[in-house]
């Protein structure tokens, strides 16, 4: 009985595990997106996406939270590959750039 919960102990820290990474969180896509693009392999994307935290964490504590996820899911959505380089081309997310720098001097 006691290997029973062990293993199943086991198990779910591991998922936990594996969903702190890229694949659970709105981060991963991107990262991955972006490692494709411009080359990079599993420890980039998943430095790529603590990066991304670490900016949003930031950005909780300035209380820019609302303006950060704008920004966010306006360049999740505009980005593209072009040439090697993954990102917003043109200026389709300056509006959200500019509010989120705007709140609490957040760069």
């Amino acid at each position: 009985m006691h290997r029973r919960v062990l293993r199943a102990a086991v198990r779910i820290g591991l998922a936990g595990l594996v969903c702190g990474l890229a694949a659970c969180n709105p981060y991963g896509d991107f990262c991955k997106a972006l490692m494709d693009c411009e080359g990079g392999n599993d420890k980039d994307v998943d430095a790529c996406v603590a990066e991304r935290k670490a900016e949003s964490d930031t950005a909780s504590l300035w209380d820019c939270d609302e303006w950060y996820d704008a920004y966010f899911e306006c360049v999740d959505q505009s980005s593209y590959c072009e040439n090697r380089d993954y990102g917003v081309h043109d200026h389709s997310c300056d509006m959200e750039a500019d509010d989120l720098g705007a709140c609490g001097n957040f760069n």
